[in-house]
């Protein structure tokens, strides 16, 4: 069972993992990466208590981008409301360039925004977290199975 764990600061990122000790070499689970203040994270890491085999990883700003490791493999990356407009569309744009199959699920409201190419989906930072992880699914093909841990 997974259970609420502490972010292990591994260099400039922290990274909290849902992953058993049997799942821990499993190619097949999903790498979120956060894009935020630690405690923005926590709501995320909350709602992949739900899925059996994930990792999240952290980075507290949008600089830190450019020095997280390259060869991760990153399926879905979350960015936080506090970063500026201006910091969000060089964040997705890297991020694109960068981890080009990622998806990047954007949490933040207000009026003005990015261009429909730079996010694929964009939900408010007040979210429930059935939302959430409706969202996460969806943007990362997890099934209900894997969820579950019965695939």
């Amino acid at each position: 069972m997974n259970s609420l764990r502490q972010p292990v600061k591994i260099g400039d990122r922290f990274t909290i993992t849902t992953l058993s000790q049997n799942d821990r070499q499993r190619d097949d689970a999903v790498h979120i990466l956060c894009v935020g203040p630690v405690d923005r994270s926590y709501v995320v890491h909350d709602v992949l208590l739900k899925i059996s085999n994930s990792q999240l990883s952290i980075v507290t700003d949008y600089r830190e981008l450019w020095i997280f490791p390259k060869q991760e493999a990153i399926h879905l990356v979350i960015i936080h409301n506090t970063l500026s407009l201006v910091e969000l569309e060089e964040a997705c744009r890297y991020i694109r360039q960068q981890w080009s199959h990622a998806r990047i699920l954007v949490v933040r409201s207000g009026g003005s925004f990015l261009e429909d190419g730079l996010y694929d989906e964009r939900v408010v930072p007040t979210v429930m977290p059935d939302v959430l992880l409706n969202t996460i699914e969806r943007l990362t093909g997890i099934s209900s199975a894997w969820r579950s841990g019965n695939a």
